[in-house]
């Protein structure tokens, strides 16, 4: 078993270079635990904040990985009862879980995952952060539990046998990235965000809990707006102070976006150096924002870097970039590159803007789907057979584009979930996903499974309004499954730790009382972020038209990209054999060189066949 730890430590070798620990931790009368862990340094940089770590007695131990930002508040009340040997976050914990056990969660302000070994309760503590910042998987089996940062690593302990997972890639075809607990894989799960395990390793028993939800937040503000904009004001300068605590070099993501420019701003404000700051500009001008990063950049006096990317730069780094994917999945190339960009200029923490339209209100989602949702409340009045009718006439009458067949998905009623969100964030509708997958039971048994799963989430939401409705959808769906995860696996593929003050978990539950109409007041968008920065942003910035961080597929694909998509599209992996339709996979290549679907699609396909192959020999 010491062998399968080393082997799953060394996988992860890119998460922690500074250092490595193993322990074989057991009594005569119980199974033996095996915790390990490596090492970034950024707090305590001396052998003292070396993991696993053990209290004085030796009886907890613990292997964390992320940050809590407000230690020092923390062990400030515990040094009465406590004897502190290091400067690190890491003994912060390790003393509030001999304080408060497992209570010890709604006292921690940070990202984090952790184990924690209790050999006098004879339990191990796994946990995970509110927002799920920080990832954790496992594997699960009669006589044997894993646990570990990054999928990988469960894959190289040699101790999990597994292949694609048809309910996992089932829910990455429809949205183009894997939904908590699901993998890609079989047998291995993610333990959801904001809840814990306690395992007993005698009998095997797995007792899940959720410790917190902004839904629990929600009662509205007795506030004026004119107090609510200084509140967010205070808890964004405060969220973002905090994360500014280290002991490494230290500086920020600037796309020239109203969420990462307030962040630079206020960290200008408190810093009492020129902030350092990077960002991505492309050849091709329509995504080209380095204008207005720029303009942040000037108005915040920070030092600032660009990085210049040309396609052949893609093209050299994207086999490092699929290397780097945990998992499959549609986004993360960009984060890979600026990331890689940030290590190199010589930081190894990054502050991010990752957040911000989530809790304020900046996709377009906050308006369109509640406008859908009415239409599909009086669409329901329909018998199902004309439904059904209806929205494969418009399907077949319509010209051919995404948004039209998700058009035709809404009439027909078939909407990738329980409610019309999950149709708009979407990547393949319900009829193209049934001719993708090879197998009609495996089509049947994913729609059941994400039917049943965005049902739970719903209900669990019934309390909020209309705007609360769509942040923690946005909130729990696509930025902890997609823009969390992704973030985590490029950033510490080059050792590099990312930081998103914009979703504290203070800052949340404030933002989910404050009442909706203030977080889409016109004209400024995420008006109540903006003016959060200090001495606020140029007005040329809140004006602009919103751009995703995204970079030139659609160009790309059509050119020097095209005959790489079109030889792995057209080339069957082994891993893939038996559920994926060869002839589905060419007409979604067909459609797009047609200019009937986007980019999103057949890459969504091409990352699945290169991960595959890749990962699953």
């Amino acid at each position: 078993m010491m062998a399968a730890l080393e082997r799953m430590l060394d996988s992860m070798r890119h998460r922690g270079p500074d250092d490595q620990g193993a322990e074989r931790l057991s009594l005569a009368e119980d199974p033996t635990v095996y915790l390990g862990h490596r090492r970034l340094s950024i707090i305590d940089l001396s052998p003292r904040g070396h993991q696993p770590m053990a209290n004085d007695r030796q009886t907890v131990w613990v292997a964390y990985n992320g940050e809590i930002y407000n230690f020092k508040d923390l062990r400030r009340e515990l040094q009465p009862k406590y004897a502190f040997h290091s400067d690190s976050d890491t003994e912060v914990l390790l003393k509030a879980y001999e304080e408060w056990g497992v209570e010890c969660l709604g006292r921690l302000r940070g990202m984090f995952a952790f184990a924690i070994w209790d050999s006098v309760r004879r339990v191990l503590f796994l946990a995970r952060d509110r927002m799920g910042i920080k990832p954790l998987y496992y594997h699960s089996a009669p006589g044997r539990f894993l646990f570990a940062s990054e999928v990988r690593a469960l894959r190289s302990s040699g101790l999990v046998e597994t292949g694609i997972d048809p309910v996992g890639l089932y829910h990455y075809l429809a949205f183009g990235r894997l939904q908590s607990p699901e993998t890609i894989l079989a047998g291995i799960q993610e333990l959801k965000p904001a809840h814990y395990f306690l395992v007993d390793p005698r009998t095997g028993v797995i007792t899940e809990k959720r410790y917190w939800s902004p839904v629990q937040f929600s009662a509205p503000l007795a506030l004026s707006a004119k107090e609510i904009a200084t509140r967010v004001r205070e808890l964004v300068e405060e969220s973002v102070a905090l994360r500014m605590i280290s002991d490494v070099p230290l500086g920020a993501f600037l796309s020239g976006g109203i969420d990462s420019s307030v962040v630079a701003g206020v960290m200008a404000k408190v810093h009492n150096a020129p902030v350092k700051t990077l960002s991505i500009v492309f050849e091709e001008k329509e995504y080209d924002e380095s204008r207005y990063a720029s303009l942040a950049a000037d108005r915040f006096r920070a030092e600032h870097k660009v990085l210049r990317l040309r396609e052949q730069d893609l093209l050299e780094a994207l086999p490092a970039a699929i290397g780097a994917m945990d998992q499959p999945t549609v986004d993360g190339i960009n984060t890979f590159l600026i990331s890689r960009s940030a290590r190199e200029a010589g930081l190894t923490v990054a502050l991010s803007g990752l957040g911000g339209d989530e809790l304020f209100g900046g996709y377009d989602s906050f308006r369109s789907v509640p406008g859908l949702a009415r239409w599909e409340s009086l669409l329901r009045s329909l018998p199902d057979g004309l439904r059904l009718l209806a929205g494969e006439w418009f399907q077949a009458l319509a010209p051919g584009s995404d948004r039209n067949a998700k058009i035709a998905h809404l009439i027909a009623g078939r909407m990738n979930g329980s409610h019309v969100y999950f149709l708009f964030r979407a990547l393949f509708c319900d009829g193209r996903l049934g001719r993708l997958l090879a197998d009609r039971g495996l089509v049947d048994a994913g729609r059941r499974n994400m039917l049943e799963a965005s049902q739970a989430v719903m209900d669990a939401i019934k309390p909020l309004g209309p705007v609360e409705k769509i942040s923690y959808l946005e909130l729990t769906q696509y930025m902890a499954n997609m823009l969390l995860r992704d973030t985590d696996a490029m950033s510490m593929a080059h050792s590099l730790e990312v930081r998103v003050p914009l979703i504290d978990h203070k800052l949340a539950e404030f933002m989910f009382q404050v009442p909706g109409r203030l977080k889409l007041a016109p004209p400024v968008p995420k008006s109540l972020l903006a003016q959060a920065a200090p001495g606020g942003l140029p007005d040329d910035l809140t004006a602009r038209k919103k751009m995703g961080f995204t970079l030139p597929f659609e160009s790309w694909m059509r050119t020097r990209l095209k005959n790489e998509m079109e030889t792995v599209l057209s080339s069957p992996v082994a891993p893939l054999k038996g559920l994926l339709s060869r002839t589905a996979v060419n007409e979604v290549w067909r459609d797009f060189c047609d200019r009937k679907i986007s980019w999103s699609r057949p890459w969504s396909l091409y990352i699945l066949n290169k991960w595959a192959e890749r990962n699953l020999r």
